[in-house]
């Protein structure tokens, strides 16, 4: 049996032949093109491209060579360790390099620990491993926000990175030790112990809580995989689940490749034919929801106000007027250009970022100068204006007796404001609002720098009216209500045509975070199949259409503006996915079962 040689090898040569076998397919062999094609036109540079793969192989043999030196079980977290760094250099903005097997070392060395009666502790802290460093690769930008946003000395910032770390995916050691105690409960193969870890991961990744929950699903929009299409029946948490469960057959079909010939050409004849089939799949569902009846013009603005700027201007202590003039001369610049190179250009929505007006705005817009300035220039325009600012409501206060105030949305047309303001109701917690704030008042004084924002009703569709007499529903977003996916989805449901976003992700620099964010946020225009409009003060500023076509993007930090001609479906058809959510959870539910009560029946055949 495979298990026995391995306990024979100390080393696990095994698993580095394997490794290495996982690394030159996809690299030097080339042996499938399409993907090679994709990861390399995504670097920058082919140097760039051949240092990632030089990294990797360098990793892998020092790990594997270095490591055998020391106790028998440090082998094993040297593989753990591996885990981290391919999902973490995997995942945005790294190319997808190692998508396809990225956690298979990981479960590998979890195999090969149980089979040698490892302590489920043991177990548990190789999974942590694993979660400790992915996280510390992927979310680096805890560092420069500390220090940026919380203004915490580096050290400090280090410090706050390395906590966060350590707890951020602790489901991935929580999911992995449940799958190798429910292994030993109910003594299950190692075939049900690899799908039973896949499997525990997929559900613990859905409820595991947090506000930034990216997964690998993401990835595959990142590389404009055909695969990512799926998304409007699985959503993007189900695409990540598929991931996982490629995984486990691959790593199934190599532990299997010389003691069990079929099983080894089933299951990689399998993985092969479900790849080729959501790829295929994928360009037909792009050409479906290609069809448009509808197109509406919206110019993005891209102010790139500093971070130190716009406190100051938040705070009432200048540049209030300078930052909104901003906006307007770079906006008027821009429509004067464009109508001068063509008499025939239109922008029917110009739609301004998060916060873009830094001053807290009155819904009438009749008092307050500057805001009288602006209904001035809209009515130039002849367009609808969509801006992000503050709102504060005179008649209620907060726990310290300041006024409330909203993080709002303002739909202003030629004749004043053509609806209500939109509040953001996903508040983010620390920044915007104290978590158990209500119920324990005298927080607000232990923290007096935690904001007091109020919540808003929820997702709702606007509807606009435009200068040629044609009306649209808009959904609106604020900044990371656009990672929920059941907030786009209630968008999609009220009867919205073209979602839009407005963001200020200045506070995270050029680090990861602004990409993340830019692509979980489009993400939600596949799995609801509506445009999704996104326009942020420092970057990254696009548009998806409904078919997952990403048009132009915006440079980070940049002074930018640009038109697009949004083509849409008027009454467009609810996804699959807008109507039924994550329903898949029960076929891995499903499927956990199944490994569960198949094991003792298995057995008692063969008795």
């Amino acid at each position: 049996m495979f298990f026995r040689s391995i306990n024979k090898s100390p080393r696990c040569n095994l698993c580095i032949e394997i490794l290495y076998f996982l690394m030159r397919s996809c690299f030097e062999f080339q042996l499938q093109p399409f993907l090679y094609k994709i990861i390399f036109d995504s670097m920058d540079s082919e140097i760039e491209f051949l240092m990632l793969i030089h990294l990797s192989y360098v990793t892998t043999y020092s790990m594997t060579n270095i490591l055998p030196h020391f106790k028998r079980k440090y082998h094993f977290f040297s593989l753990s360790l591996l885990t981290g760094i391919f999902v973490g250099t995997s995942y945005i903005p790294f190319p997808a390099w190692a998508v396809l097997f990225c956690y298979i070392p990981l479960w590998f060395a979890l195999i090969v620990a149980e089979n040698e009666n490892l302590s489920l502790k043991t177990q548990f802290m190789m999974a942590w491993l694993s979660q400790f460093t992915l996280t510390l690769i992927g979310f680096n930008w805890i560092y420069y926000t500390s220090t940026e946003f919380g203004h915490l000395p580096p050290v400090l910032a280090a410090i706050t990175l390395v906590l966060f770390a350590a707890v951020m995916n602790i489901y991935i050691p929580l999911a992995s030790t449940m799958a190798t105690w429910l292994k030993r409960k109910f003594n299950l193969s190692t075939v049900q112990h690899i799908f039973m870890i896949a499997l525990s991961m997929s559900l613990a990744e859905r409820v595991w809580p947090g506000i930034f929950q990216w997964n690998l699903g993401y990835t595959l929009l990142w590389m404009k995989w055909p695969l990512f299409q799926w998304a409007d029946t699985v959503g993007f948490l189900g695409l990540s689940s598929i991931i996982l469960l490629i995984q486990a057959a691959l790593l199934t079909a190599l532990l299997n490749y010389k003691t069990n010939k079929k099983m080894f050409s089933a299951l990689t004849l399998g993985i092969i034919a479900v790849l080729v089939i959501m790829h295929f799949t994928g360009l037909a569902k792009e050409t479906t929801w290609s069809e448009t009846d509808q197109s509406v013009s919206f110019t993005l603005a891209q102010g790139n106000i500093g971070n130190e700027e716009k406190l100051i201007s938040e705070y009432g202590r200048g540049f209030q007027p300078a930052i909104i003039e901003k906006y307007i001369s770079q906006t008027n610049e821009y429509l004067t250009k464009k109508t001068e190179e063509n008499l025939q250009f239109k922008s029917d929505i110009i739609l301004w970022p998060e916060t873009a007006m830094p001053i807290s705005m009155d819904p009438h817009f009749e008092k307050h100068p500057l805001q009288m300035k602006i209904q001035s220039q809209v009515r130039n325009w002849n367009s609808v204006l969509i801006t992000g600012a503050y709102s504060t409501d005179q008649f209620k206060r907060d726990h310290l007796g300041s006024l409330i105030t909203r993080n709002s949305v303002f739909f202003l047309g030629s004749d004043g404001p053509q609806q209500p303001a939109y509040y953001k109701s996903q508040l983010l917690a620390f920044g915007e609002y104290m978590p158990f704030g209500e119920m324990f008042p005298f927080l607000y004084k232990l923290l007096p720098f935690v904001g007091t924002f109020e919540r808003g009703p929820g997702p709702v569709a606007k509807k606009l009216s435009l200068a040629d007499q044609r009306t649209i529903h808009v959904g609106p977003q604020i900044c990371y209500e656009s990672l929920d996916p059941e907030f786009s989805r209630g968008l999609a449901q009220a009867g919205t045509d073209i979602i839009f976003n407005v963001t200020n992700d200045s506070w995270f620099g050029d680090w990861a975070e602004p990409y993340q964010h830019m692509m979980m946020t489009l993400a939600r225009g596949v799995e609801v199949r509506r445009p999704l409009v996104r326009a942020t003060n420092t970057g990254f500023s696009s548009v998806i259409l409904a078919n997952g076509q990403e048009l132009e993007r915006s440079q980070i930090n940049t002074k930018w503006v640009h038109t697009y001609d949004v083509s849409y479906k008027s009454s467009a058809p609810l996804s699959f996915y807008t109507r039924w959510g994550h329903f898949d959870w029960i076929l891995l539910f499903f499927g956990l079962i199944i490994i569960i009560i198949n094991r003792p029946i298995n057995m008692r055949k063969n008795k």
